[in-house]
């Protein structure tokens, strides 16, 4: 079984395939607002290179937020639509800020604006104090720091694998056994 995994949450672009073992292929970009653009065609280009379509997948994973609210919207969208045409496949969603950092422990945060980010900290896959921080306030914590670590120290961008992240952390996925009640988590 294929497992598709789509994050669109925030300024990455996100998208891989799987099986019961390991990442087969994935596709990871910070483009900002073009997901919307980009999310089919790269899902196509993926499954084509494999080998693949549509009917191999039996499972798709979707970060559901905290994230911006286009962003979450056309993951969460594509995912329930996918869904209404083949009602076999199981879905399932992950926390964006898990999904910054894996199996690791930490702090993961992605940015809210105006200085202020919006994070976690999670030990165990369990997440904690979700909140908006400002960039202050994470400055003074003693932890791992996961996400757009770009805001405390002005480097370039740079995320791990988005995908590998998820999937290492398969008992955090959420199954939704109805996807008409799917919805996203908004940055609030």
């Amino acid at each position: 079984m294929i497992t598709l995994i789509i994050d669109t949450s925030h300024s990455i672009l996100a998208i891989g395939l799987a099986n019961e073992e390991k990442v087969i292929d994935s596709y990871q970009e910070v483009i900002k607002k073009q997901h919307s653009e980009l999310l089919i065609p790269e899902i196509d280009k993926l499954l084509t290179r494999n080998g693949l379509t549509v009917e191999d997948i039996g499972e798709i994973v979707v970060t559901e937020g905290p994230g911006s609210y286009t962003g979450t919207r056309i993951g969460i969208t594509f995912t329930k639509v996918f869904a209404i045409g083949h009602p076999k496949v199981k879905i399932y969603t992950i926390n964006t800020l898990i999904s910054l950092m894996g199996a690791n422990d930490g702090f993961a945060f992605i940015d809210a604006r105006s200085k202020r980010v919006f994070g976690a900290i999670i030990t165990n896959g369990e997440i904690k104090d979700e909140r908006v921080y400002s960039i202050d306030e994470i400055n003074d914590l003693n932890l791992l720091m996961f996400g757009d670590v770009h805001l405390l120290n002005g480097q370039d961008v740079s995320y791990p694998s988005i995908i590998k992240n998820i999937f290492d952390v398969k008992k955090s996925w959420n199954e939704v056994l109805q996807v008409d009640t799917l919805v996203p988590q908004y940055l609030k």
